[in-house]
């Protein structure tokens, strides 16, 4: 006769398999995001507080359950895109990195922040509609201390094959420009005093920080490395990288941007799991999964074209790379 398994055996089974299917659902850092993605999106306001900081117009707001969210409205400062941050969301979990703070596209009345927004200049670039509400990303509000990662100079050859980058796009575009038209003798704008980078900080920095170029030149977000690294986070010191500040991307014109081009080409190192989500990628699941957001659409089709093109180029760019360094010197992670 069979026997059958201690009954802690398999609860312990149930558990682990309960466990498992949790991990497979969306999350940010390994924590699940729905009771956070719920809150965003039905919990009523309880305080608002205008934001600080940044050249947008945006609002910390406090919800009756206590979740906390940074709100970005619709406006017309050109890197300030709300659909940016909600699609960069989806794209984050369509790939299974987990480090897009829990998002999602949410229409609050204005008369409940106009309060907080007191006599800002900014508030003439809102979208505020004609019923009176505005529409904008809602974006889980991080309470751990988020620390600006500062690797110094030539730090990118921790994420190249060959050792030597003469002028970095790794930084603003205005300052990339610069450096590109420069004449001989005069200092380059990326600042050649500040200190060369040593070592990493923990051992899977290299490989965090190409997964995050990789990331940005996917959604074409373009102010991740202005201002001294101020988009570059981590959380707490020594902490795993966290993807905030995705207004910049998914631009409506142009789908190929010359410094992210710059950004790509400049990559030579990359975590194989990472390429292998972005082979697997099907920007027609995505897109199913942008549709499910409120504000849906948020992306149109040039928008989601352009992801296509982009997704091709890393391959083609990675494809490219095996055949003139080999798999060990392109996959070291």
């Amino acid at each position: 006769m069979r026997r059958l398994a201690p009954i802690g055996v398999l609860i312990g089974l149930l558990v682990g398999l309960s466990s498992r299917a949790e991990d497979r659902g969306p999350s940010f850092l390994g924590t699940p995001d729905a009771p956070r993605i719920s809150a965003l999106r039905n919990s009523a306001i309880a305080k608002v507080e205008k934001g600080k900081g940044g050249r947008s117009l945006a609002f910390r707001i406090t919800l009756e359950d206590g979740v906390k969210g940074y709100f970005k409205p619709k406006q017309t400062f050109s890197a300030a895109h709300w659909y940016s941050e909600v699609a960069a969301y989806y794209l984050d979990r369509e790939l299974g990195l987990g480090r897009v703070p829990p998002t999602t596209g949410r229409r609050f009345r204005w008369d409940a922040l106009k309060a907080a927004a007191r006599k800002d200049d900014r508030v003439t670039e809102l979208g505020i509609d004609e019923d009176g509400t505005i529409k904008g990303a809602f974006i889980w509000w991080v309470p751990d201390p988020l620390k600006r990662l500062r690797m110094g100079r030539n730090w990118e050859r921790w994420v190249r094959v060959q050792r030597t980058l003469p002028i970095t796009p790794y930084q603003r575009p205005v300052d990339y420009r610069a450096d590109l038209n420069r004449r001989p003798g005069v200092r380059e704008a990326s600042d050649p005093n500040r200190p060369l980078a040593k070592i990493p900080d923990i051992e899977t920095r290299p490989a965090e920080l190409s997964d995050l170029i990789l990331f940005d030149y996917l959604t074409q977000n373009v102010d991740r490395w202005g201002g001294d690294f101020t988009n570059v986070r981590t959380r707490g010191a020594g902490g795993p990288l966290v993807y905030l500040d995705n207004g910049a991307g998914f631009w409506l014109g142009e789908q190929r941007l010359g410094l992210m081009e710059a950004r790509l080409e400049a990559l030579q190192r990359f975590r194989r799991s990472t390429i292998e989500a972005i082979r697997a990628l099907d920007v027609d699941a995505f897109a199913r999964r942008l549709a499910s957001d409120p504000l849906a659409p948020v992306l149109n089709e040039k928008q989601l074209d352009g992801l296509r093109q982009r997704r091709q180029a890393v391959l083609d760019h990675v494809e490219g790379l095996v055949a003139r360094f080999g798999e060990a010197a392109v996959f070291p992670w």
